[in-house]
C-alpha cells in the first residue's frame, strides 16, 4: 500500500530572503506575500510619525515600492527583513519631512502670512494642545535625549524591534545601539522620577 500522496497545495512558509529573491526575479506573488507579512508593522511605524492619513499612505506605499526595487540587493542579517524595511521607511519619512518643510516655507514666502485656522480646525488644534500639555514631562524627557538615543528608544519601545534589529535600521553596530538604548532608558528614568516632596518644610529650622 502506498503512502498518502503529498499535498501539493500545502503552502510552505518561505523566508523573507527567499521571497525577496523571488521578487527580484519577477515573481509578483512572492512580493505580495512579503508585503502582507510586514505592512502592519510599517503602517504602525508611519502612524506614530505622520500628521495625516494621506502621509501614512504615502510612506507605506513608497517604502514597499523602494523595497521591491531593491529586493535584489537585500542581504539577510537576521531571520527577518523587517529591520531592513524599517530602514527604508525611515529614509522615506525623512524625505517626506524635508519636502513638507520646503513647501511650507514656499507657501509662507508666497503669501507672506502665517497659517490661519478656523472652525473645527481650531477646536482640533486646541484639543491637541491640551493633550500635549498633559504629557509635558514625557515630552521634556524625550527632548533631553540625543537624536541617536531617541531613534533607538523609539524603535525598541514603540516598534518592538530588538536592539540588534534597531542597529540594522540605524546603520549602527549592535554594541553602539545597546549603549544608546541604555543611556536613553537611564535618562528617561531620571527625567520621569517623581520630585521629592517635603512634608515638613519647617523641620530642622532653629527655634
Amino acid at each position: 500500500m502506498h503512502g498518502a500522496a503529498p499535498d501539493m497545495n500545502r503552502r510552505v512558509d518561505r523566508s523573507d530572503a527567499a521571497l525577496l529573491q523571488l521578487a527580484a526575479e519577477g515573481d509578483p506573488d512572492a512580493f505580495a506575500e512579503f508585503f502582507r507579512r510586514h505592512v502592519r508593522a510599517i503602517t504602525a511605524y508611519a502612524v506614530r510619525r505622520c500628521g495625516a492619513v494621506s502621509d501614512v499612505a504615502d510612506v507605506v506605499s513608497e517604502t514597499f515600492l523602494a523595497a521591491m526595487l531593491a529586493s535584489g540587493r537585500y542581504r539577510p542579517q537576521s531571520d527577518t527583513a523587517l529591520p531592513w524595511v524599517f530602514g527604508i521607511a525611515r529614509r522615506v519619512l525623512a524625505r517626506q519631512r524635508r519636502l513638507l518643510v520646503g513647501s511650507m516655507r514656499l507657501a509662507q514666502r508666497v503669501s507672506n502670512t502665517t497659517p490661519r485656522f478656523e472652525g473645527t480646525e481650531e477646536d482640533s488644534i486646541a484639543a491637541a494642545i491640551d493633550a500635549t500639555r498633559e504629557a509635558d514631562r514625557l515630552g521634556a524627557a524625550m527632548a533631553s535625549l540625543s537624536k541617536g538615543e531617541r531613534d533607538v528608544l523609539e524603535l525598541v519601545a514603540y516598534d518592538g524591534l530588538t536592539p540588534g534589529e534597531a542597529a540594522v535600521v540605524l546603520d549602527l553596530s549592535a554594541n553602539a545601539a545597546r549603549l544608546k538604548l541604555s543611556r536613553a532608558r537611564r535618562r528617561m528614568r531620571e527625567a520621569l522620577a517623581p520630585e521629592p516632596v517635603t512634608l515638613y518644610p519647617e523641620a530642622g529650622r532653629a527655634v
